[in-house]
């Protein structure tokens, strides 16, 4: 079989995860329909060990910080048993791998002035170092201002920046898929679940014949609540506008950095593990989707002066309230 052959039935699924227990079983499905996987991590050590049965999955773990180490653990189990079905199995994620050399790096007592603007370590450092300042900046005026504009200001500030760190990602790491796709008839990509922007620039690069289509992990709970694929947090949704039109100064802007502060105060951040409920990140998520966008700008300003110093629950309960009294 020639090459155009081989790609003119190839198939490109690009995966947009949630990296939650309840996402697995879904994932676990979509991913055995293919032959090779790639993972949205860089190459870790230890990982070609752990596949082939030689390390234990637990003392991989901790060679490496994963941010749900419930679902890396099952994910691994999961992992290991596709590669014993033959599938292979990729870490491809450059932006990380360079900030990991990058970290090392400065550990090894190098300075910011020895790194060559021009190179891709250079390139990412300088996206890093911009957005880790306007993070910072979010978490001082979060701390010390109770002017709830700043707030807002400062919101859109670290979204712009978070979206330009993101087209970076997505554009380095359709890069290095650009040498891979063409060798597999068909390959499962995962990826964030904001990562929309990579799907452009997937397409751009893969085999002319080649079809790309996209799944979401949890479409089958978010089809059956509200009729489409994915719900999104609206920092999330800010940061996807700052992706596709990075200069918007509208006021669509001002509303949602306003409800994501509220999102991000009644939102369930930790990785739940009980299996109390199938979902329960998805309808904790839904529910704070949904109260936070019922909010108009003063409210969401009312409603965070009332909330920004309680515990997750209770915030929820507090605007739960507020929003049950509205409708009435």
């Amino acid at each position: 079989m020639t090459l155009q052959e081989h790609n003119s039935n190839s198939r490109i699924c690009l995966g947009y995860t949630s990296y939650r227990l309840e996402a697995l079983p879904f994932v676990q499905n979509r991913m055995h329909q293919f032959e090779c996987i790639v993972l949205e991590e860089p190459p870790t050590p230890g990982f070609d060990e752990m596949l082939r049965g030689e390390m234990e999955v637990d003392d991989y773990l901790m060679l490496a910080e994963f941010g749900f180490p419930g679902f890396a653990r099952k994910q691994c189990l999961l992992l290991r048993e596709m590669h014993d079905m033959g599938k292979t199995i990729l870490q491809v994620e450059p932006f990380v791998e360079e900030l990991i050399g990058l970290h090392e790096f400065f550990a090894a007592e190098g300075r910011p002035d020895q790194i060559r603007p021009e190179t891709r370590a250079g390139i990412v450092y300088e996206c890093e170092r911009g957005w880790s300042d306007k993070l910072m900046k979010f978490y001082r005026v979060s701390g010390t201002s109770r002017e709830f504009s700043h707030l807002v200001k400062a919101v859109k500030n670290f979204a712009r920046a978070d979206a330009e760190k993101g087209r970076l990602r997505d554009k380095m790491r359709a890069g290095a898929l650009e040498n891979i796709l063409p060798r597999y008839r068909n390959i499962y990509v995962e990826a964030g679940y904001i990562h929309f922007f990579l799907a452009r620039e997937i397409f751009a690069r893969k085999p002319q014949a080649s079809l790309l289509e996209t799944f979401y992990s949890m479409q089958d709970f978010f089809r059956e609540k509200l009729g489409r694929r994915q719900i999104l947090g609206p920092g999330d949704v800010l940061t996807l506008l700052y992706t596709w039109m990075p200069d918007y100064s509208g006021p669509r802007a001002d509303i949602l950095a306003a409800r994501s502060l509220i999102y991000n105060k009644i939102v369930h951040k930790e990785e739940i593990l009980e299996e109390t409920d199938r979902f329960p990140h998805s309808s904790n998520e839904l529910k704070a989707v949904q109260l936070a966008g019922s909010l108009d700008f003063e409210e969401c300003r009312e409603v965070y002066r009332e909330i920004r110093g309680l515990e997750t629950g209770e915030a929820m309960d507090r605007v739960r309230e507020r929003v049950k009294r509205k409708r009435q």
